[in-house]
């Protein structure tokens, strides 16, 4: 059952999307009570094959992520649908195994290849259009967002840009998501606000909150690479300590509270149900 997502961007200004690509990640969410989470390729494609996002992995390796991530969040997860991974017969595939995983919502881009690259092709707007019409179709809930994506900035401006987001959501795009990391000085194109109809996603700036990403127009705000990067941070800084001294005597390892954290408590406790373990 798709846990719907629309009700929670309407009465969110911005709706905070935190990325969980794993059952620590995921668990962080819910306990610290996000709304909604986000799976992106980028994620995906680090943590578990170590290896740079540029189109590597594939519809199983999103799908999976989403069936192991779903259920522990217990929130609505937007899910990077890529290109829908080839033409409108594989996009309608790869939106009915998304939502089938457990996703509420995918975007659908119009890129051909070298989006991470740093100047990413782009399809004629028309099979663009092709696509988003195919995933709707292909849709078996309403509830199921469809996000039209563009990543036409670099190679054909602004208002280009817009143009094809219009299109999309003339196409029946559920909501549109214009690729780009605001930057100092940076403002939401005007004429988007003006004219979208449905609800804007946007990735997180750096040099921006939140709420200053709403107050331009932004009704989600992304945040697709922040738990994956920190945590890979984070880990380098253990290693490098183990590296260094050969000991871990200044790193804090409380096993115990990781172990509640993780649930362990409530495993006890059937298994005290059923006599495996000695009562308290």
């Amino acid at each position: 059952m798709v846990r719907p997502l629309k009700s929670l961007i309407n009465e969110n200004s911005p709706l905070i999307v935190p990325l969980a690509y794993d059952g620590i990640s995921a668990r962080l969410v819910r306990e610290l009570d996000f709304k909604a989470a986000y799976i992106g390729s980028h994620a995906v494609s680090s943590t578990k094959y170590g290896i740079a996002d540029i189109g590597f992995i594939g519809l199983e390796d999103m799908a999976d992520t989403v069936r192991r991530i779903a259920s522990i969040v217990d929130v609505p997860v937007i899910v990077d649908g890529e290109g829908g991974f080839g033409n409108p017969v594989h996009v309608a595939h790869t939106v009915r195994v998304l939502e089938r995983a457990g996703a509420s919502a995918t975007h659908i881009e119009d890129h051909i290849f070298g989006k991470h690259l740093g100047i990413p092709q782009v399809l004629p707007v028309k099979q663009a259009v092709d696509k988003i019409k195919a995933a709707l179709d292909a849709r078996d809930s309403e509830d199921f967002l469809i996000i039209g994506r563009s990543d036409a900035l670099t190679n054909e401006g602004e208002e280009a840009t817009i143009d094809r987001l219009l299109a999309y959501q003339d196409a029946g795009a559920d909501a549109l998501f214009l690729a780009r990391v605001p930057l100092p000085g940076d403002v939401l194109n005007k004429r988007l606000r003006e004219e979208a109809r449905v609800p804007i996603f946007m990735t997180n700036g750096p040099d921006y909150s939140a709420k200053e990403m709403g107050e331009q127009g932004a009704d989600v705000v992304l945040y697709p690479t922040l738990s994956n990067m920190v945590a890979a941070s984070s880990i380098r800084s253990a290693l490098e300590l183990l590296a260094r001294e050969g000991s871990t005597v200044d790193i804090i390892e409380d096993y115990p509270a990781f172990d509640l954290f993780m649930g362990a408590e409530e495993h006890r406790a059937t298994a005290r149900k059923f006599g495996l373990l000695p009562q308290r």
